[in-house]
């Protein structure tokens, strides 16, 4: 029994073989090739994914709506489309008046008008194309306003000029503009009418800016004769005053007769020319006072009523001017506006393809971590 050992004190610790520290330590690390293996062994239903995915994205790209876009180019006007404006531009400039009209002016105000949104609203709410659209809703005014401005914003484009580097860096100015619709034959007409509707814009621009720069050269024209008359009149009415007072002081003098010198020099006052005698004042007086119409007397007076009058005869005829050159005019098209089919069903393919490796992992990493957590109460079982 000597040789018998007793151990009074606690029991020594067993070692721990459960694998926890082992397990905490590793559950943050990510095995790349056990990744690739669980997306193996779910191969097939990955691939089924992706292909679903890719079918729907075909299916999708064939049921967008179909569009047809006319397009038309067009320059700054020529010679021809300027030939309208000949005549009632030599007309104003004889008469000083510049309208500052040219092919560019006439080129960017269609442009700007062009662009205007509510130009585009305005040709668009009277179109056949339009009512027909709206014909099963033509009072639900969300919808109304909803297709009308889906149109305005992306159905009717412009393109601003480039620069033709070809050359000597010259700018080579041109719009290429375009209208989607539903059917070709409706584009090429809304591109056209609205192509239209904008040039009578332009014209009721041009024409008012023709007659607003000959009204304010009439209103120019009136007042400074108005202004010269006024002047006119009180010089002579100051001059007649003077002859009245010289008149008097000639009588007052004795002196009836011109007053001549013999070769010596007479000072006579400016004002009041006595010299002259008091019957040849009182003659020039009567002769002052005769006149009523100061611009028989007055040059400068005379060519400013003449120039008056001559803005007042003038007729200014409505013009139609083109304010551009088509290099292309509107086209029916002959190919539709088909959707980035190719894209759209690399997006969906990508798309399946990502959704369904994350399904696979996800899927794999919760059944992992319910089958860590049985095993961790089966170990925990275990040691009590």
């Amino acid at each position: 029994m000597s040789n018998e050992i007793r151990h009074n004190g606690p029991a020594s610790p067993k070692p721990n073989n459960y694998g926890f520290s082992d397990m905490s330590s590793s559950k943050d690390e990510i095995d790349i090739f056990e990744l690739f293996t669980i997306i193996f062994r779910s191969k097939l239903k990955i691939i089924l994914v992706t292909l679903i995915f890719l079918i729907s994205g075909l299916v999708v790209s064939y049921i967008l709506p179909q569009k047809w876009t006319s397009t038309s180019i067009i320059v700054p006007a020529g010679e021809e489309q300027l030939q309208v404006l000949d005549k009632i531009t030599i007309n104003l400039a004889v008469l000083d008046i510049n309208l500052g009209i040219t092919s560019n002016y006439l080129l960017s105000t269609f442009k700007q008008n062009f662009d205007s949104q509510d130009l585009r609203e305005q040709y668009l709410i009277n179109t056949d194309y339009f009512k027909q659209m709206m014909k099963d809703s033509p009072e639900d005014a969300i919808e109304r306003r909803a297709v009308i401005e889906n149109i305005v914003n992306n159905s009717i484009g412009s393109i601003n000029p480039i620069k033709d580097k070809s050359g000597n860096d010259n700018e080579y100015r041109y719009y290429k503009l375009s209208y989607s619709a539903s059917t070709a034959v409706d584009a090429r007409d809304l591109l056209q009418g609205y192509i239209n509707f904008v040039n009578s814009t332009v014209n009721a621009d041009v024409n008012l800016k023709i007659q607003r720069a000959v009204d304010l050269a009439k209103g120019m024209a009136t007042d400074k004769y108005s202004l010269d008359l006024l002047r006119a009149k009180n010089s002579h009415e100051v001059k007649i005053e003077r002859l009245k007072y010289a008149s008097s002081i000639a009588d007052v003098a004795g002196i009836k007769k011109p007053v001549y010198s013999s070769g010596s020099q007479i000072s006579d006052d400016p004002d009041f020319p006595i010299t002259m005698g008091a019957d040849a004042l009182n003659r020039k007086l009567e002769i002052e006072k005769s006149i009523t119409d100061l611009t028989t007397v007055n040059a400068d007076l005379l060519n400013r009523k003449l120039y008056l009058d001559k803005l007042n005869a003038l007729e200014i005829p409505k013009v139609d001017v083109v304010p551009f050159k088509y290099l292309q005019q509107p086209t029916e098209p002959t190919k539709r506006d088909a959707p980035k089919r190719g894209l759209i069903m690399v997006l969906f393919a990508l798309a399946g393809l990502v959704g369904s490796v994350g399904f696979v992992l996800v899927g794999h990493f919760v059944s992992e971590r319910e089958r860590q957590e049985e095993e961790m109460l089966k170990l925990a079982n275990t040691k009590e």
